[in-house]
């Protein structure tokens, strides 16, 4: 594969991604070695090491590492990390207060939370009466009694 961009950036001497992300497993293992020295890594041990951990981003590497040498009581096994890659959230995907346009969009058009209160406390009476989980036909009788309640039906459920 001559065209292809591993090659190419071989043939540059470029290091790639792959590579970049076995040095850094690398680099953390050893910070992790420093910080616990009672813990031998053996090369095999780090061979798994990179393998469990190659397929997360760069990221979520960092973030696991550094949050559990900061938080770790000792030397981490893989599973631990791997948890860790796993509940990386990128900064991007990061909660932003308020609403995006598309949600104001819909402020003021659905079921509010008293609705939404009240459709329970009537769902669980009559999920009580008949001792099992309610039919849809039983649930949008709730969803009628609601709308009457609050002298509309929200936008989505007007024909």
């Amino acid at each position: 594969m001559s065209g292809s961009k591993q090659a190419r950036r071989s043939a540059t001497g470029e290091t790639s991604p792959q590579s970049n992300r076995l040095e850094l497993i690398k680099n953390w293992l050893k910070v992790m070695s420093q910080t616990w020295p009672q813990k031998e890594l053996f090369p095999d041990e780090i061979e798994r090491w990179m393998a469990d951990l190659s397929a997360f981003p760069p990221g979520a590497i960092n973030w696991a590492f550094d949050n559990w040498r900061r938080n770790g009581d000792f030397f981490p096994v893989p599973s631990v990390i791997l948890d860790q890659c796993v509940a990386w959230e990128p900064d991007e995907k990061k909660y932003t207060a308020g609403c995006s346009k598309e949600c104001k969009a819909r402020h003021g058009k659905g079921y509010h939370t008293n609705d939404m209160l009240k459709l329970w406390k009537m769902y669980d009476v009559k999920r009580a009466e008949i001792n099992g989980p309610l039919k849809d036909d039983e649930i949008e009788a709730l969803l009628v009694q609601i709308d009457k309640q609050r002298g509309t039906p929200p936008v989505w459920r007007r024909a």
